[in-house]
């Protein structure tokens, strides 16, 4: 098992820079997270967690002992550190540009730009970032000499006997951190390509599925049975009105003045629940955009698979809630400052059969925004807001009602703003940032809705396609990596002048993203689709919905009223809270259920997987005008 002298001194020089390494980045997530103490890695835990780190390089040298006569071995050695800065400096730029130790496979699932990530490595200059680049180039100057005169430099080798021990200490630290829960631990150690291939590559062996299962029954979280009252509201007002949806990017309930979140700068939510019907049970099934969205358009679950649906498969249709509207006589428009390339989105049938749609590509390939700061994929909402009002006024001239949907976006992550630089400021710093502008903007909106009479014949419903996290639950930050009402938990008003004002009410009945679509389409007086799973929220009534992320975790669950399970595929955990009793969800009970009750639920969430995959196989086939 011995390895080469000049092996050695590689691999020494090697090991001692990841320690360097994992230790600042460490100090940059204390710097960028403060008040995380119990998680920050630092030595010398940092020892224990660049264990794999070390096992690889054993491996590579031994195998590279193979050819140690190649006097070029030497060069090659050095040649592989230099391209290894890539990693490096992209395992930094993630980390800056989430605020948090994020993975690979999550950028490549929230399909951001490499362009746009790597612009936060500049934001990354300060003393640990530094020390970084410091470290990377003294090793590699190290290695050149060495590679030169054919000898160790300034640093000697690990001995075979300490190559030797430290090889077996680490392959106990990583057979001992494998057994710890990934969530509590965060895995500050993990690499973006490691991260790709274990959450990935590996996520259909984890997404275990119960295909010989012919129908599963909803088993039950708890034998309690909750009943909620109808809420009262004349249809009859409302029917045939124009229908106007506000979807809000990344909008945690908690962080809004309904939840009693007084930093929050979205302070529109302050007067308009005061004169509408405010659901405040409200939550999503995926913590992403595509799928939440998809949820809300089709009031279904658009696949369980690792990636999302659009990415797998163009083909992927369903009777979406435009299809049902324009069916019934209503002009139909979707409007995004924002790409529509995420996750191809801008390829799905049900979005080309929208009779306008507007979203930036033209204005961003000519230039013709004024946005100084932010993202390269969006443009500031008043180029989209001064559109929606432009079209609208053109079906008002064809005496038609309309349905409109309006995505606004600056309050995604990174947090930015389009006219201000907000990079050197914390992550929820930012984050409120973003929310002033998207308060003006939404104030904005609604005044001119008011001034060009539209609210008079006009129902407006504000909500967000999911929450955001900030670290109250530990290595929870921006959104799809966990299950917690921090990512799921979000807003929505229903706002109809003149009627909702004269009584406006605050709803505790529990309601998801699947209940959107057919509470839509009871305000306007349309009659539902057959295919859409969803109730309308003013019945009281409620159906367990399958609740799942595929992000950093692998989760899937059950959401059934005020009752909330899940469990992690890779760890094995359980999850089980009464939101009701515990809306922070600080007390865990999966403890609580009976062996029996928690072998139905898994089975059943698994079957679920696949019974839900099997569904989207066929969406396809239905015609939206079935």
């Amino acid at each position: 098992m011995k390895i080469s002298a000049n092996s050695r001194y590689f691999l020494t020089i090697s090991y001692i820079f990841m320690l360097i390494y994992k230790v600042l980045l460490s100090g940059q997530y204390l710097y960028s997270v403060p008040n995380h103490f119990p998680i920050l890695l630092l030595f010398p835990l940092s020892v224990i967690l660049a264990g794999a780190d070390f096992i690889v390089l054993f491996v590579f040298f031994k195998i590279c002992d193979l050819f140690n006569k190649f006097k070029l071995l030497n060069w090659f050695y050095t040649l592989l550190f230099l391209s290894g800065v890539i990693f490096f400096f992209y395992d930094v730029a993630l980390f800056q540009y989430f605020r948090a130790f994020n993975n690979y496979g999550l950028t490549k699932f929230l399909a951001y730009s490499s362009g746009e990530i790597s612009r936060y490595v500049v934001y990354s200059m300060n003393i640990f970032f530094v020390g970084i680049i410091f470290s990377y180039f003294t090793s590699l100057v190290l290695m050149l000499i060495s590679a030169i005169k054919n000898k160790p430099c300034l640093i000697k080798p690990f001995s075979d006997r300490v190559v030797h021990v430290l090889l077996a200490v680490n392959i106990v630290f990583c057979i001992g951190t494998a057994f710890l829960p990934f969530e509590e631990t965060v895995w500050l150690e993990k690499s973006p390509i490691f991260e790709y291939f274990s959450t990935h590559i590996l996520s259909s062996y984890y997404l275990d599925v119960n295909k010989e299962v012919e129908s599963a029954e909803y088993p039950g979280i708890t034998d309690e049975k909750e009943n909620f009252p109808k809420v009262e509201f004349d249809f009859g007002a409302t029917k045939g009105k124009n229908v106007i949806v506000v979807v809000i990017e990344s909008t945690a309930f908690e962080k809004t003045p309904l939840g009693g979140d007084s930093r929050s700068n979205l302070l529109f939510l302050t007067d308009l629940p005061k004169k509408s019907i405010s659901f405040i049970s409200h939550r999503t099934v995926f913590p992403a955009t595509t799928r939440s969205i998809l949820s809300l358009f089709c009031s279904n679950n658009p696949g369980t698979d690792y990636e999302s649906v659009t990415r797998i498969t163009d083909s992927f249709d369903c009777v979406s809630v435009f299809d049902v509207f324009r069916k019934n006589g209503y002009s139909t428009s979707f409007f995004s400052p924002v790409l529509l390339d995420f996750d191809s989105f801008e390829n799905l049938k049900m979005i080309k059969r929208i009779d306008h749609v507007f979203e930036p590509s033209e204005i961003i390939r000519t230039g013709s925004f004024k946005r100084q700061f932010g993202t390269e994929t969006a443009i500031e909402e008043e180029i989209v807001q001064e559109d929606f009002f432009n079209y609208i006024q053109t079906v008002k001239s064809e005496e038609k009602p309309f349905f409109a949907l309006y995505f606004p976006y600056w309050t995604h992550a990174p947090y930015e703003v389009p006219f201000e630089d907000t990079s050197k400021l914390g992550h929820l710093e930012r984050y409120y940032k973003s929310q002033g502008y998207m308060n003006e903007k939404m104030n904005e909106f609604m005044n001119r809705l008011e001034k060009e009479n539209l609210l008079e014949n006009s129902v407006v419903i504000v909500t967000s396609d999911h929450g955001e996290g900030f670290g109250r639950k530990v290595g929870n930050f921006i959104h799809p990596n966990y299950l917690w009402d921090e990512n799921i938990h979000v807003p929505f008003l229903i706002y109809a002048k003149g009627i909702t004002d004269n009584s406006p009410k605050t709803v505790t009945n529990p309601t998801t993203v699947m209940d959107v679509t057919p509470t839509l389409a009871a305000l306007a007086g349309i009659e539902p689709a057959e295919s859409w799973i969803g109730n309308n929220m003013f019945e009281g009534r409620t159906n367990p919905v399958f609740i799942y992320t595929r992000a950093m975790n692998l989760h899937s669950g059950i959401l059934d009223g005020n009752h909330k399970f899940f469990f992690n595929h890779v760890t094995g955990k359980n999850y089980y809270f009464d939101l009701r009793n515990d809306p922070l969800e600080e007390h865990n009970l999966a403890d609580t259920l009976d062996k029996e009750r928690l072998e139905n639920l898994i089975k059943f969430i698994n079957y679920k997987n696949f019974e839900i995959n099997k569904t989207v196989e066929t969406f396809h086939e239905t015609s939206p005008d079935d």
